[in-house]
């Protein structure tokens, strides 16, 4: 990516001023998937965070590979984040213990940018509120054993290419399902991650050459 930390920095704080939500969502959404909550339904609150930092001439964006469970977001490919508990002041302060709790890293090392679009998602009733930070270095991560299995660094040059976006056949204990997916690094990102990611990398690309080169 022909950018330095500093301009992608300032590109996001422009660009997420005014956000693409649900056009972008759609993009990398399963079929007949539900966008919204009905008058009934009252969502549980979440948040992540999507985390840069800078490797080498590359940005990179931190991921995480779920554990293994009896459930139906058993071993995806997620941000870092979980839902709201009584103890934090705000979604912010959700999103930045769970980081801690689940790859170690601190909330004072983290440069909040902004916020993304909240996503409803259906089959656990949970609005999730992601959060784009920065770390300024090469972060030493210290995952929890019991719900993440493997911490992930994914090149954002990877990602904004046209030809990362497949579809695939996925299953669980619970489902099966054709959606749209990232592909990179034999990695397949799809759901709530691959919609949270759609929205943030149209923004990027949005009024610059990013992933037209």
């Amino acid at each position: 990516m022909s950018i330095d930390s500093k301009e992608l920095i300032n590109l996001i704080e422009h660009e997420i001023k005014e956000l693409p939500g649900r056009e972008a969502h759609r993009l990398m959404s399963p079929r007949h998937r539900v966008l919204k909550p009905t008058k009934d339904q009252k969502p549980r609150q979440s948040a992540v965070l999507i985390l840069l930092y800078p490797k080498n001439d590359s940005t990179q964006i931190v991921m995480i590979k779920r554990a293994e469970y009896d459930g139906v977001h058993s071993g995806q490919i997620a941000f870092p984040g979980g839902k709201k508990e009584p103890g934090d002041n705000n979604l912010l302060d959700t999103a930045l213990r769970e980081t801690f709790e689940e790859i170690g890293l601190r909330r004072n090392d983290i440069r909040i940018i902004g916020k993304l679009s909240p996503l409803f998602i259906p089959v656990s009733n949970m609005c999730v509120h992601p959060w784009v930070g920065f770390y300024n270095s090469q972060p030493v991560f210290v995952k929890q054993d019991k719900e993440v299995q493997q911490v992930l660094s994914i090149s954002l040059d990877q990602l904004l290419g046209n030809e990362a976006i497949t579809q695939s056949v996925f299953s669980g204990a619970h489902y099966q399902i054709e959606a749209p997916c990232y592909f990179v690094n034999g990695l397949r990102i799809w759901g709530a991650s691959a919609m949270i990611l759609s929205e943030f990398i149209t923004i990027l690309k949005r009024n610059t050459d990013l992933g037209r080169s």
